[in-house]
């Protein structure tokens, strides 16, 4: 086993299965044993997610065994610290006895921080905090939760669509997993969803491309997220060299990749509002119950149908069947020429909830079934799943992409 803590109090070492595996001794070892196991125990029934849960207790030796949560996070702030530590207070009935940064840790692998260390906590009576004297602290701090997911459609040899979760910071970006959350300040977040189009295999690689490109230079958007407009002018310019890039790339062979294009959904969310970026017919929904407004889509479909639809000209049932809701006016690559991408801004009402989707999603919904889904108190990724299941089993010939993510404060 790996030592990971050799202390006054206890020793801590981590297993080759990655559990943790904590002895006490010292002072009030038994004690403090015992209180830790409770909290924990207490923590788990009221079901908060993010501590650990115990595995294996040895009350004979001073010491559990419980699941990993992860390294400790380096370079958190004290204030986002303490945002979570209200989080625990304030949803889950514990105060922590050291509210510090030192006992925060960050799991890569479920995309989320958490605490540890409960040897001294208090257990709150009836699970409600007795103190709200930090909420205005809390309130400041603003956390980014997401879950995405893809599913193939059943006519398809390959699945077309591509997502990506990238956090960006001053020092560059990192490429997060399906699921995570972030606190927001100084990092940022953005969300994109392609859908590629062309025979073969000439979708899934426009796709591909389109992401990568995406991913390999968000980064360069940090410095003017707070600068409206001229975020709007670098968001059209990621695009349109992203358009430039696959009609090259398509150019080198003809015979397989003529046509090949690709759909754009992407949002940059930093704090306090959302800069958003679209071209095709994927689309970006966004919830904001506070401003009294229904969920709404703030992209646009790129077809003529659309504008019909939007104008009261036709039905949704009659947009939902034109023959030419597939095709694009405006997309990337394609062999088109030029193209003018949907760039805008979006200020923040929190909470807020985004939702980015391929065409296999609103093939599958209607949009009062997408409305409601997005009302709901469902949790992300309970949401995502939600959706993605209803959306393939509805329709499901085309692949189904989906990114649902939550803004909102630390309980402030």
């Amino acid at each position: 086993m790996r030592e990971l803590k050799d202390g006054i109090r206890s020793k801590v070492k981590l297993d080759f299965q990655g559990r943790v595996h904590k002895w006490f001794r010292g002072t009030d070892s038994d004690k403090r044993y015992a209180n830790e196991i409770l909290v924990l125990k207490t923590l788990e029934e009221r079901g908060c997610p993010y501590v650990p849960k115990v595995l294996e207790e040895h009350p004979e030796d001073l010491y559990f065994v419980s699941t990993n949560c992860g390294a400790p996070a380096n370079g958190i702030s004290k204030a986002k610290a303490d945002a979570l530590f209200h989080e625990l207070e304030h949803d889950y009935g514990v105060r922590h006895d050291d509210p510090e940064p030192r006992n925060v840790t960050y799991n890569s692998k479920q995309g989320r921080f958490n605490l540890i260390d409960f040897e001294l906590a208090t257990i709150l009576e009836d699970g409600h905090s007795e103190a709200e004297e930090s909420s205005e602290k809390c309130s400041s701090v603003v956390r980014a939760t997401w879950a995405a997911a893809s599913r193939q459609g059943k006519t398809h040899k390959a699945n077309d669509d591509f997502w990506l979760a990238l956090q960006i910071s001053p020092d560059g970006s990192t490429n997060s997993p399906s699921e995570g959350e972030i606190l927001l300040d100084p990092e940022h977040l953005v969300l994109a969803v392609s859908d590629g189009m062309g025979g073969n295999a000439a979708g899934e690689l426009a796709s591909r491309l389109v992401i990568s490109w995406i991913r390999k230079h968000a980064s360069q958007l940090y410095a003017t997220a707070q600068n409206d407009d001229l975020m709007a002018k670098r968001l059209t310019t990621l695009v349109e060299e992203a358009h430039k890039g696959l009609n090259e790339v398509a150019a080198k062979d003809l015979t397989a990749l003529k046509g090949m294009g690709a759909t754009l959904s992407l949002v940059y969310i930093a704090p306090g509002k959302a800069h958003f970026a679209h071209i095709g017919d994927s689309r970006i929904y966004l919830s904001e119950p506070a401003a009294e407004e229904l969920p709404r889509a703030i992209s646009t479909d790129h077809n003529y149908a659309w504008r019909d639809w939007k104008a009261g000209k036709i039905t949704e049932m009659a947009y939902r069947t034109h023959p030419r809701r597939s095709v694009l006016y405006d997309v990337m690559g394609g062999s088109h020429l030029n193209i003018t991408p949907q760039v805008g801004t979006a200020p923040l009402t929190l909470p807020a909830r985004f939702l980015l989707c391929s065409d296999g999603v609103t093939d599958g919904l209607w949009e009062k079934h997408i409305v409601g889904a997005m009302q709901s108190k469902l949790k992300t990724r309970e949401l995502r799943d939600e959706i993605l299941e209803k959306a393939y089993q509805s329709c499901g010939k085309d692949d189904t992409t989906l990114i649902v993510a939550d803004i909102d404060t630390l309980h402030g």
